[in-house]
């Protein structure tokens, strides 16, 4: 049985706009991530929201991947964050996707990958050397602004991008 995902089509978006490329943007919610949905037909095109749901099972089941991608291209960008955290007790990803830009016609899709807002950041933890847990310490957060962004592909390949909004 596959991914059950809420169907787009059954919504209404919370606000459409036009981007600088030319697209309509339609915003949809499905539970904390945000879903822009890219058409140049027209606004509320149900054609291409129909298609994003057809496509939604299969971006869904990917993100994993692109969450481990977006890690390991994190690592490279914030090494110290990365030191400190590996050497942490505490289990659990550190990144989470936060929104999904899917372009229907081309049948790819943009992660915004960033803070995991249900990792806890704030209580005091242990380091794995310390095997009498007596020198607590807390793990910092990611930078101000630390995004990486994924594109899936229409093959289901992932593919880091750099974050070229600043």
């Amino acid at each position: 049985m596959g991914l059950v995902v809420k169907k787009l089509i059954d919504d209404r978006p919370s606000g459409i706009y036009s981007d600088q490329d030319g697209f309509f943007r339609s915003e949809y919610q499905i539970g904390a991530r945000l879903v822009w949905v890219r058409c140049q037909h027209r606004r509320d095109c149900i054609e291409c929201v129909a298609r994003v749901d057809e496509l939604l099972p299969e971006i869904f089941a990917a993100m994993p991947s692109a969450v481990a991608l977006a890690e390991s291209h994190s690592r490279t960008i914030v090494p110290e964050f990365w030191t400190k955290h590996d050497t942490s007790l505490r289990e659990g990803s550190r990144m989470d996707v936060w929104g999904i830009t899917i372009t229907p016609g081309l049948e790819m899709a943009w992660f915004d990958i960033s803070r995991n807002h249900d990792f806890d950041y704030v209580s005091p933890t242990f380091s794995k050397d310390d095997c009498w847990n007596d020198e607590p310490f807390l793990l910092p957060a990611f930078p101000d602004r630390h995004h990486v962004y994924v594109v899936r592909f229409r093959d289901g390949s992932l593919s880091a991008e750099p974050d070229l909004k600043g």
